[in-house]
């Protein structure tokens, strides 16, 4: 039975602020979308194709209070507070002061202080709104509406933000991690508060306008009892800190867009002292490329996007800030970064479009946001990015204006470490042979090695005692072999340039001991052993042969 013409399917919209309160929305008849498609209704369908839908509503559902509690779950102690930068170079700060603030040298308290435009009452209650997303600007770095409350509360369990606007009221807001989880509930704070953070702010960053973040109740510190424990803990937390800064916004650094300090210092002393300022560390920041021909620009074409990727090559051998940035090596560094306004999204990785290997780690590619960010998807802790299939397909086609593609730029990059790396082993210069070697073999030796100056060696045939296949005469530099063991290996009478196999052996063997003045010890023990083995292995084989 077809419903009445007046019936309408519908859409249920729970507002967030108030789950209870329904609002109903007209579903398209003929596709069941929302809004209704003008076309579908135009074209006279609807009440026929009312009666075949099997959609009778739609609801939009509001989150769970209790989602709270996985917010921030893969931020590091730096991405999260990168986050909180990234929210301050969004309001035009120049200025950025982090504060970790201990007691008893645990850290207690993080504060990250700018100088930027500041919110009134209105921004800073949509700031504290999970999900809420306002209109942001192609060169603002955020774009989730979640990096204040994920950063945050990844880290802390109290999260109070004070900020003045020009010509605005200052404003102070704060949630407390174990409430928002139930209702989403924030506190409003004293205006007058408010005031004196503005005061503090202007020693600190030089102007009352601006915002102050504060988190408080840290949990992921060090809570043990040893005290040298934790000062380590602080000191690597810092040191870390400052290299994910340093790399994270060395464009705007180096620039001077942006000055970052961080500060040490004990909760209680309420210092307001400028800290050290962060350093940029730019990972292309090498003297001279390890490849003439490198940087190099390759292009490609994924549906309207032109995407350009700068390919870099770093010199073989290198051990320098830049290469390795914090405690990460070079070797672990290579691949892809990607860059937003300037703002580095990814260190390294290859993304699937590529295999790691030690080889190319020398390979570093530049890829800047705006030619490519249609074609990534980038998680909310801007830690991670994934690249759509359209750009693994379009990477296959990119080229270089010489027709460098970019698996030629990665056999490049292979190259320069590969042969950096061979073992290059210098000869030591030998003694020069001479009479009773051929010259076919005097030829080869000198084409791998080289001579010292001096009297030749020679090798010469003697008769020497039964059992001893050889002897050295220091004096004359002659190497003596037994005449009497000669048709062992001159079966054909012999001659002065014959038995050439043997006599190589032999000078490879003992050349180093006509090199000296004297035999010292070691060469005599080594003189004792050769004639011991060799005697013995000589009349062995003269007996094998029915001699």
């Amino acid at each position: 039975m077809s419903p009445p013409a007046s019936r309408r399917l519908s859409v249920i919209r729970f507002l967030p602020h108030s789950p209870s309160l329904i609002v109903r929305y007209p579903l398209c008849p003929r596709c069941s979308s929302w809004p209704p498609h003008s076309p579908c209704v135009a074209a006279g369908t609807e009440a026929r194709d009312m009666a075949a839908s099997d959609v009778v509503d739609r609801i939009v559902l509001a989150p769970d209070a209790g989602l709270v509690r996985s917010l921030g779950a893969n931020h590091t102690l730096e991405s999260a507070i990168a986050d909180l930068v990234d929210n301050s170079v969004d309001a035009d700060a120049t200025r950025v002061s982090i504060r970790l603030l201990t007691d008893l040298d645990r850290l207690v308290q993080v504060e990250v202080v700018d100088d930027g435009g500041g919110m009134n009452s209105e921004t800073v209650n949509a700031a504290m709104t999970i999900g809420h997303q306002r209109e942001y600007d192609e060169a603002d770095l955020g774009h989730f509406g979640m990096g204040l409350k994920a950063a945050s509360f990844g880290h802390c369990d109290v999260l109070t933000v004070w900020s003045r606007q020009q010509a605005a009221e200052p404003v102070g807001r704060r949630i407390r991690r174990a409430d928002f989880s139930k209702d989403f509930t924030c506190e409003v704070l004293a205006k007058t508060v408010a005031a004196r953070q503005a005061t503090a702010r202007r020693k600190v960053v030089g102007g009352v306008q601006g915002t102050t973040v504060v988190w408080s109740e840290i949990r992921n510190a060090y809570r043990g009892r040893n005290a040298e424990e934790a000062r380590e803990w602080l000191a690597l937390r810092e040191s870390a800190l400052r290299a994910h800064l340093g790399v994270t916004f060395h464009r705007l650094l180096a620039a001077g867009r942006l000055q970052i300090d961080i500060v040490v210092d004990d909760v209680a002393a309420g210092s307001t002292s400028p800290g050290v300022p962060v350093l940029p560390i730019d990972p292309f920041s090498y003297a001279r490329s390890g490849h003439p021909d490198y940087p190099k620009a390759l292009f490609t074409q994924s549906a309207h996007t032109k995407i350009k990727l700068t390919c870099h090559i770093w010199p073989a051998k290198t051990d320098k800030t830049g290469f390795r940035i914090g405690d990460k090596p070079g070797g672990q560094l290579q691949g892809f970064y990607i860059y937003r306004n300037d703002r580095l999204l990814q260190v390294g990785g290859w993304a699937d479009t590529a295999n790691p290997a030690p080889a190319r780690q020398l390979a570093r590619v530049v890829v800047d946001d705006d030619s490519i960010g249609k074609l990534l998807t980038m998680n909310p802790e801007k830690s991670g990015l994934k690249f759509e299939p359209t750009f693994h397909d379009a990477l296959g086609a990119a080229t270089a204006d010489d027709g460098t593609t970019f698996a030629q730029y990665l056999e490049d990059a292979e190259s320069i470490f590969t042969t950096a790396n061979k073992r290059k082993r210098r000869r030591k210069p030998a003694i020069r042979p001479e009479r009773g070697f051929a010259p076919e073999l005097r030829r080869r030796i000198g084409s791998e090695l080289t001579f010292i100056s001096g009297d030749p060696v020679n090798v010469l045939w003697r008769r020497l005692p039964v059992g001893e296949f050889f002897d050295v005469n220091l004096r004359t530099k002659t190497l003596l072999l037994n005449t009497r063991y000669r048709h062992l290996f001159a079966p054909g009478g012999g001659s002065l340039n014959d038995a050439p196999f043997l006599k190589a052996l032999m000078y490879l063997l003992t050349h180093e001991l006509f090199e000296g003045q004297a035999l010292g010890s070691s060469k005599k023990d080594d003189l004792a052993l050769w004639k011991s083995v060799l005697g013995a292995a000589v009349l062995t084989e003269t007996i094998n042969r029915g001699g």
